[in-house]
C-alpha cells in the first residue's frame, strides 16, 4: 500500500481553487445586488455623503483656522505660491533662452572686416 503523502497546496490548485472563487464571487455578486437595489440604500448613501461633505468642509475651515492662528500659510496660499514661481522660472527660461541665442548670434557672424592698407609709408631719406 503506497500511500501518498498530504499536500496542502492540492487543495488550492486548479480546479478546485477556481470553483471557490467562483462561488464566492456569485455569493458577493448576489449579496450586493439585492443590497444596492432598495431605495433606502440609495437614500443613506445620499446622506453619507452629504454628511462627509459637511465633514470635510468643517474639517478645512478648523485647519485654515488654525494655520492662520499660527501664522503659516495654507494649501490653497503654498498652491498660489507655487504657481507664481512656475511663472517665475518660466520667464527666466525665456530670459536665458534669448540670451544664449543672442549670444550665438554675435559669435556666428563675423566681424566686419577690416579696411585695407593702401597708402604705403613715406621712405626714409637718409
Amino acid at each position: 500500500m503506497s500511500k501518498q503523502p498530504f499536500d496542502p497546496f492540492e487543495l488550492w490548485s486548479g480546479a478546485r481553487w477556481q470553483e471557490m472563487v467562483q462561488k464566492w464571487e456569485q455569493e458577493i455578486n448576489g449579496w450586493s445586488g439585492k443590497l444596492t437595489e432598495s431605495e433606502q440604500f440609495g437614500a443613506m448613501m445620499g446622506q453619507m455623503t452629504k454628511v462627509q461633505l459637511v465633514a470635510q468642509r468643517a474639517f478645512a475651515e478648523q485647519m485654515e483656522s488654525l494655520l492662520r492662528n499660527l501664522n503659516l500659510p495654507s494649501k490653497a496660499q503654498v498652491e498660489a505660491l507655487s504657481e507664481r514661481l512656475d511663472a517665475i522660472e518660466d520667464s527666466v527660461d525665456r530670459v536665458r533662452l534669448a540670451v544664449e541665442a543672442l549670444a550665438t548670434k554675435t559669435q556666428a557672424t563675423p566681424p566686419p572686416p577690416e579696411p585695407r592698407r593702401t597708402r604705403k609709408p613715406p621712405a626714409a631719406t637718409s
